[in-house]
């Protein structure tokens, strides 16, 4: 069966307008201390295409790792610096935030009957290019498929050579007295899409990477759904249909399509710059005091709460921090409610789908 490979969270491709200045961000919010870095310039990048034209690019990396209790996780920084790139596209559509996620590693026999299986889903190599190491960097134009950002995949034959970078940098003085500001990987990873329809944008997921089982909420202001929402600091009535899934505890997706009443996924994400990633949730704290302290601190970085509340009857309670500005996205950090041990079945879907099979 053709699909997309999803192995597993390779790296968050995170297009930026100054490499160190934001490396230095992510060191104070997630202790990343050593960033790999690496001018591509035209002259180190080979067969370098973009939209099926030949094209010279030139972009600037920085790859930092946190370390969590789930496993690595990979930040790569992305700053265009000439040429014509998907990176220097997204940074004047959308600004900084997330491009791609690198969702795997093939061969050039499997990326050849891949790039022709997408062809006929409607899917194009939006940028490539091989780097010195051999190893060929892939964008898929997922953008009108699954929502307003890109898949990567890594083609490379035989075992992959660690590419030695221009130069490292030491950040450990970003990093606050008190440690980082936010605990990374403490909880199933998942990249929050806002889009604007949700079941055609499930379709494109079930046939691109073959998913058959669906489930959907209808989150709203209501006992047992959203309880107390609150939205820029108000209390507020509003609804939003989802679906949520995981390929691995690092990579999972919510796709979100907000359908009443204010929200930041439509206000301050989707009406400003579109479909996208607009959240990742990686983080969860043991209780409620910690969960308020760490927003206290937060705010204070300039980072406050733009929208939370409880969730399912006492299951859980939630929050955003807007951490666009630093990051590129909006951060959700959980807690557990009272009810958190009864788990999830308590919350049940308000549909379900099976798109395995097609109707004769």
């Amino acid at each position: 069966m053709n699909k997309i490979p999803t192995d597993d969270l390779i790296h968050i491709g995170v297009v930026v307008q100054d490499a160190h200045a934001s490396a230095r961000k992510f060191a104070r919010m997630y202790g990343i201390e050593e960033w790999a870095v690496t001018d591509h310039t035209p002259q180190r990048l080979s067969k370098a295409t973009t939209r099926g034209h030949a094209s010279p690019q030139h972009f600037l990396t920085a790859t930092g790792q946190a370390q969590t209790g789930l496993g690595p996780v990979t930040i790569r920084l992305v700053e265009p610096r000439g040429g014509w790139t998907t990176y220097q596209e997204f940074l004047l559509t959308k600004g900084e935030g997330i491009h791609h996620i690198c969702t795997g590693v093939v061969d050039s026999a499997r990326m050849a009957q891949l790039e022709s299986w997408l062809a006929g889903q409607g899917v194009a190599i939006a940028q490539s290019a091989v780097l010195p190491d051999g190893v060929r960097e892939v964008c898929l134009d997922t953008r009108d498929t699954l929502g307003g950002f890109y898949v990567q995949l890594l083609v490379a034959d035989g075992e992959r050579q660690t590419e030695k970078p221009d130069e490292v940098w030491n950040l450990a003085d970003a990093i606050p007295e008190g440690g980082p500001l936010l605990p990374l990987g403490t909880f199933q990873m998942h990249f929050g899409v806002v889009v604007h329809d949700l079941m055609a944008r499930v379709a494109d997921w079930s046939r691109l990477f073959g998913l058959a089982d669906w489930n959907f909420m209808n989150w709203r202001t209501a006992p047992g759904s959203l309880e107390n929402p609150e939205y820029l600091g108000k209390p507020v009535d509003h609804a939003y249909f989802t679906t949520l899934f995981n390929f691995t505890p690092l990579l999972g997706f919510e796709v979100i399509q907000p359908t009443f009443g204010p929200s930041h996924y439509k206000e301050n994400y989707r009406n400003l710059v579109g479909e996208g990633i607009h959240h990742v949730n990686a983080s969860m704290l043991p209780d409620a005091a910690s969960w308020k302290a760490n927003a206290e601190r937060l705010a204070k970085a300039g980072m406050p709460v733009v929208m939370g509340g409880g969730i399912g009857g006492g299951f859980a309670n939630f929050y955003y921090v807007d951490t666009a500005k630093d990051l590129g996205y909006v951060t959700e950090v959980l807690h557990p409610g009272p009810e958190w041990e009864k788990g999830p079945a308590g919350i049940h879907p308000v549909m379900t789908a099976d798109l395995s099979t097609t109707a004769p």
